[in-house]
């Protein structure tokens, strides 16, 4: 059964955002203070058991326009996904994404030193949301998500979208895209008891009610 939700409610305040907003301000609090050097994922730092830099360089990023692209890319997960979830089901997505790429390119990319963004991670709060959107809004759900999987595909086979580079000011690293693409798609599943749960509560509570 599909639940229909009113487009009103897209943009309605939710408790989630008390999150979103967090993040941002500990974004450009870390930018402001510049503590890029410091918390940037560094491979030979972590090698020497810094292992909080995996988490930590999603949090900082190279400059201001990168710092401003990211939080672009939050603002719109604020508005127009927030409502699919919880702000426990989002923060797990949150740390979930971050996690994942930070080991994947730990493990898997010897050959990279350093590691800056919210990207990543963006990616993986993207796919979450707009998987879980097919539900309330399937024509968006499914366009968002093919979109999704064509950028992924494109950055795969060519590399970085023409023109990010120079908008960042440094090299794309899509590799973290993927690794966020592919939490957020694990998230969905690792949610979905928990989701089921909160409905039997629900149906329970309504019982009790009654």
């Amino acid at each position: 059964m599909r639940i229909e939700v009113p487009i009103k409610n897209r943009i309605s305040a939710q408790w989630n955002h008390v999150l979103w907003l967090f993040l941002f301000v500990l974004c450009f609090s870390l930018q402001s203070a510049g503590m890029i050097n410091t918390l940037q994922f560094d491979r030979e730092l972590i090698d020497q058991g810094h292992y909080w830099l995996l988490l930590t360089g999603h949090l900082v990023h190279l400059n201001w326009m990168h710092w401003a692209l990211n939080m672009a890319g939050l603002i719109i997960v604020a508005v127009f996904f927030s409502l699919y979830g919880n702000i426990i089901d989002w923060l797990f997505v949150l740390l979930f994404s971050a996690i994942v790429i930070g080991l994947g390119l730990y493990w898997f990319h010897p050959e990279l030193v350093w590691y800056v963004g919210l990207s990543g991670v963006l990616h993986g709060l993207f796919v979450y949301g707009a998987i879980r959107e097919i539900r309330f809004y399937p024509i968006s759900g499914y366009v968002l998500v093919a979109l999704l999987s064509g950028k992924l595909f494109w950055e795969y086979m060519n590399g970085p979208m023409p023109g990010s580079e120079e908008m960042t000011g440094g090299r794309v690293v899509v590799e973290a895209h993927l690794y966020g693409a592919i939490a957020g798609l694990t998230a969905i599943f690792l949610t979905y008891p928990l989701h089921l749960f909160y409905k039997l509560v629900k149906v329970k509570n309504r019982q009790q009610d009654a």
